[in-house]
C-alpha cells in the first residue's frame, strides 16, 4: 500500500512538475506548472511576535501564499514580489497555504523568523 502511494504521489507531483522543501520555519515550491493548493504547518512559540518574510516569483498566472489567515499575497504574470511583516500567532503550528491559478515558470517561498524584543 505504502509503495502505490509512493508511485501514485510520485507520478502526480511530475506531472504539476512542482518541487517543495517544507521545514520548521520555512516553505518552498519551484514550479514549472502551478495550477493546484499546497499547505504546511510551521512550529512556533503562540503569542510571540514574528517576522515573515516572503518572495514571489510567476511569469504566467497568479499565485497566492496565505499565512495563518493574517497575511494574504497576490502575484500575477511577470511580477515579483517580496516583502516582510511582523505578525503575532496564536498557535503553536500556524498554516501556510500556497494556491496556484494556471501559473508557470516561478517560485514562491515563505520564511519566518522570531523578532527579538
Amino acid at each position: 500500500m505504502i509503495v502505490g502511494y509512493k508511485f501514485i504521489l510520485k507520478s502526480s507531483l511530475k506531472r504539476l512538475r512542482v518541487s517543495t522543501y517544507f521545514g520548521l520555519k520555512r516553505a518552498m515550491v519551484r514550479f514549472k506548472s502551478f495550477d493546484t493548493f499546497t499547505s504546511h504547518s510551521f512550529l512556533v512559540s503562540p503569542r510571540r511576535y514574528y517576522e515573515v518574510a516572503y518572495s514571489l516569483e510567476t511569469e504566467e498566472g497568479e499565485i497566492v501564499p496565505r499565512i495563518d489567515k493574517q497575511i494574504q499575497v497576490t502575484a500575477a504574470a511577470d511580477v515579483r514580489k517580496e516583502g516582510k511583516e511582523i505578525i503575532k500567532f496564536s498557535r503553536y503550528k500556524p498554516i501556510v497555504g500556497f494556491e496556484g491559478y494556471g501559473a508557470k515558470q516561478g517560485k514562491v517561498s515563505v520564511k519566518v523568523r522570531k523578532v527579538r524584543e
